[in-house]
């Protein structure tokens, strides 16, 4: 299986990426490639966070998990 992301910006309605990644990746892996697929250097800020059914932040994953957390789950 292959989880597949669509990301898009509120800021430039032209913006859109795709993003494929494997189930065992850690979301720095993922934040390496939005990074690559954006062009943007290393030195950008990111956050991921978990939210609701109604996509209200309700965790923010801390930059230290993001190497640990794998499978796409938070517990």
């Amino acid at each position: 299986m292959i989880y597949r992301f669509t990301i898009i910006s509120d800021e430039a309605d032209d913006f859109i990426r795709e993003i494929q990644i494997n189930p065992d990746a850690t979301f720095y892996d993922f934040h390496k490639a939005i990074l690559k697929s954006t062009g943007y250097t290393n030195d950008q800020m990111t956050s991921f966070f978990i939210c609701d059914d109604d996509w209200e932040k309700e965790k923010k994953l801390p930059w230290k998990k993001w190497t640990t957390i794998q499978r796409w789950t938070v517990g």
